[in-house]
């Protein structure tokens, strides 16, 4: 069934020899120009996720929009730990009111975002009343999608997105927990099994220069072997068909969750 149904993806989107859809996600983009330059030299097909309000957020999202890459906001959102959120940051202090008001000045500071993900998160993504209301704002913003990245295994984020109508999905593999190129390839093609397996596969990874390294020798021997980098929205796409629907939000064995909760 999986089969044919990436076989359908495939008439309708033109990927010839793809046997599975792979997202790459590059989260904490902003605060260097710099090192958004070195994302921004990697595959269109690679996503950002660009924190708002520092000094190379706007800068950042203009660029990546230019060169075809597909933006995300990166949501900073409270953690179990109380780690600092730096500027735009949520937290259960915060109103529905607060709520909307924070993330709408956050979306200013990074244009063409068609969607968020969590920074950090561990305790508000585990709050219902919470994810509601930021669920609420992301529709009144035109319906952005939501990437769970699953910090926190109790997180409720994409349940809540998917009981309100949102596209949305998770996080399948962080890349580079552990900052070892060897261990971030190992991670990227344990991504590549998954989308084989389901069709498709999100990971997600930071800038750092390991990462870097791995993605732009990778990626492209990943799509001799069939793999295709694809922009987040299009893999959620493919997820919300409705006869794949149910198998790609089942859940999965738990994975390591990221190094900031």
């Amino acid at each position: 069934m999986r089969v044919l149904l990436l076989a359908s993806l495939i008439l309708t989107t033109g990927l010839a020899h793809a046997t599975g859809l792979l997202a790459v996600i590059i989260d904490d983009i902003g605060n260097n120009a710099e090192v958004a330059s070195a994302v921004l030299a990697l595959p269109p097909g690679v996503t950002l996720s660009i924190l708002p309000r520092l000094s190379a957020s706007h800068q950042a999202a203009e660029a990546a929009s230019r060169l075809g890459h597909e933006v995300m906001l990166h949501q900073p959102m409270e953690s179990l730990n109380h780690r600092a959120l730096g500027p735009g940051g949520l937290t259960l202090d915060h109103t529905r009111i607060d709520l909307e008001m924070v993330l709408a000045a956050n979306l200013r500071s990074v244009p063409h975002a068609v969607g968020v993900n969590n920074h950090m998160g561990s305790l508000l993504t585990s709050e219902h009343t919470s994810m509601h209301w930021l669920m609420e704002a992301l529709l009144r913003h035109g319906g952005l999608f939501f990437v769970d990245s699953r910090t926190n295994p109790r997180s409720v984020a994409q349940s809540t997105a998917y009981s309100m109508g949102i596209a949305s999905a998770r996080r399948d593999v962080f890349l580079d927990n552990i900052r070892n190129p060897d261990r971030i390839r190992e991670c990227l093609y344990r991504a590549a099994r998954l989308a084989r397996l389901k069709g498709s596969a999100i990971a997600i990874g930071h800038p750092y220069p390991e990462t870097l390294e791995v993605l732009r020798h990778e990626l492209p021997r990943l799509r001799e072997q069939g793999i295709e980098l694809q922009p987040v929205s299009r893999v959620i796409t493919y997820q919300r068909n409705s006869k794949t629907w149910h198998a790609s939000s089942s859940p999965l064995p738990q994975v390591a969750k990221s190094s900031k909760p």
